[in-house]
């Protein structure tokens, strides 16, 4: 009885450790303080190549990972042991065709849900095929990031941001299509149905017939907090909030203060047409993680002006590797806490820690590793949690 109260000592005392933590982040002046993802726990599974981490289930007992190089799924427990794997691309009943939209997720405690090119694939814990949903067009993308989870599930609804709806009359860019488009795709799990929604916010820059912008730069980004859905979009410094239930109407708008974001110039053609590297290369909303009612962890990159792109481009002579190391001095990029008004400064992270793969607190932060700085025969998955120094 004694060890048991003072293991339960200890854990109340982890408890409210964090809890502290979480309400210093919260209360303190952004300016003031110093943030950093520190690991303190990991996940090992024994397997010789890249995994990254897809989802954890809502009890923390079962994980997915996913390689991206063979598009194998694995589900582990808890203690990193591999309970099954299996590949479901391909032709045939049940498998996806050419290529994921996004990691796969949980979707109850019994399936999981994989975005793909043409439609929503569900399958059991084991990989067998339970459902699949196919939307009544042909889904297009402006910019593809399997590495990225961008669905919302919330009440028997999933949200994705899917395009292709209308690409028959206005294909997928230019000024008609930037007041027609819809970025939202819902999908009714009970009747199978899918209704598009969200138009560009009336306040976005994007949401004009005047002048015509890459597709690429208005990706859509999702997260949802609660009954809210955030929605970002790739070149805009700009974070819109909806009641999940309505999403004709916004309730906020936070405009993001980076120190610098480089923001691409429109064309007065009705469409952009051919593009060029450097028109990529821009100020981007990457992903966007609610923490608090009025905290966003945000990462982000600065971009190149045309100028920079060109100079770098001239210097560097098509070596690509000469070209990145350039690029990466003035691309700045990273992690920032936002609390609806300001931003901290870069969050500091471990060189072997690569991207944020599941957040669940800010005393848990789970982070695949950055491959190009951990060689291992097996796999590390980073526990870590975010503290102000």
């Amino acid at each position: 009885m004694k060890n048991q109260l003072f293991t339960l000592g200890l854990s109340l005392l982890f408890a409210f450790a964090c809890t502290s933590k979480e309400e210093e982040i919260l209360q303190k002046p952004l300016s003031e303080q110093s943030f950093e993802f520190e690991i303190y726990d990991s996940l090992v599974v024994d397997y010789l190549g890249n995994l990254y981490l897809a989802d954890i289930s809502k009890d923390g007992s079962t994980f997915l990972l996913v390689d991206h190089l063979t598009d194998s799924i694995f589900v582990t427990g808890a203690s990193g042991e591999i309970l099954h794997k299996f590949n479901k691309q391909g032709d045939g009943p049940g498998l996806y065709q050419q290529t994921r939209l996004g990691p796969p997720t949980f979707l109850n405690e019994t399936e999981i849900i994989v975005p793909a090119f043409r439609g929503f694939y569900l399958y059991s814990l084991t990989g067998e095929p339970t459902r699949t949903f196919l939307p009544e067009f042909q889904p297009g993308f402006s910019m593809i990031n399997q590495f990225k989870t961008n669905i919302v599930i919330h009440e028997g609804k999933i949200f994705f941001p899917w395009e292709g709806r209308i690409a028959d009359e206005f294909g997928f860019d230019g000024k008609k299509f930037q007041v027609e488009t819809k970025r939202v795709e819902i999908l009714d799990l009970n009747d199978g149905k899918f209704t598009p929604a969200l138009p560009f916010p009336k306040e976005s820059k994007f949401n004009t017939n005047e002048k015509t912008y890459l597709n690429v730069n208005y990706s859509t980004g999702l997260a949802s907090k609660g009954d809210t859905l955030f929605v970002s979009f790739r070149n805009e410094p700009v974070l819109y909030g909806y009641h999940i239930s309505n999403l004709d109407s916004l309730v906020s708008i936070r405009k993001i203060p980076f120190p610098e974001f480089i923001e691409k110039e429109p064309k007065d053609a009705e469409t952009f047409g051919s593009y060029e590297m450097r028109d990529i290369y821009t100020g981007s909303m990457n992903q966007v993680i609610p923490i608090d009612k009025n905290q966003f962890i945000v990462n982000y990159a600065r971009g190149l002006t045309n100028e920079e792109y060109d100079l770098i481009t001239s210097e560097t002579k098509g070596d690509n590797s000469k070209f990145y190391e350039e690029m990466l001095k003035k691309n700045i990029f990273g992690w920032v806490v936002f609390d609806g008004k300001a931003v901290s400064s870069l969050v500091k992270k471990h060189k072997y820690l690569g991207n944020i793969d599941k957040y669940i607190s800010n005393a848990e932060i789970w982070f695949s590793p950055d491959y190009s700085e951990v060689e291992k025969d097996y796999v590390v998955i980073y526990k870590t949690r975010l503290i102000s120094r």
